[in-house]
């Protein structure tokens, strides 16, 4: 069976490494992401392919998904950090940088707003539903990747999978 092909996309220091690393099981704590990486897991009896893109700021993004995978996504997880306004905004800019290299890099986007424990410790939050509209996401989730059970990490990952069957 085909591996539903997933990247977790977003600036340095949002959490996507954290987060793949606790939907797959890894018991590590993640150091900062040098190069591309990919990860298996198995949801709803589907074979998942997690692909874990670094860089610092947008354009990085772009790039490194580019070289490391020059075929389509099932879905693309755009991950930002909810007390980082310049995080959200740059969804929009890997976005924008991807679109100048191929039509489109994926067959479904999510939104995930993560570090929301943080959020709550500095009485903070930037919500995502304009640029998810902007990115025709099929929904938004907010989370901790750090401190959130597994269910509610799943979810982004639940949609993507709905999506496609449906």
């Amino acid at each position: 069976m085909r591996c539903f092909m997933v990247g977790v996309l977003g600036v340095g220091g949002v959490g996507k490494t954290t987060y793949i690393y606790r939907l797959v099981g890894v018991p590590i704590q993640p150091k900062t992401t040098l190069r591309p990486g990919m990860y298996r897991t198995i949801i709803r009896e589907m074979p998942v392919c997690i692909l874990d893109v670094p860089g610092h700021r947008a354009i990085e993004v772009a790039d490194a998904l580019a070289r490391a995978w020059p075929y389509y996504l099932d879905l693309a997880i755009y991950m930002y950090d909810v007390t980082d306004a310049y995080t959200l905004q740059s969804l929009l800019d890997i976005e924008q940088h991807l679109r100048s290299k191929v039509v489109k890099p994926y067959r479904g986007c999510v939104v995930v707003g993560n570090k929301v424990d943080l959020a709550k410790e500095r009485h903070t939050s930037i919500t995502a539903e304009d640029v998810a509209e902007a990115l025709g996401a099929l929904g938004v989730f907010y989370i901790s990747a750090l401190k959130d059970p597994y269910d509610k990490l799943i979810q982004p990952l639940k949609t993507g999978l709905e999506e496609r069957h449906a």
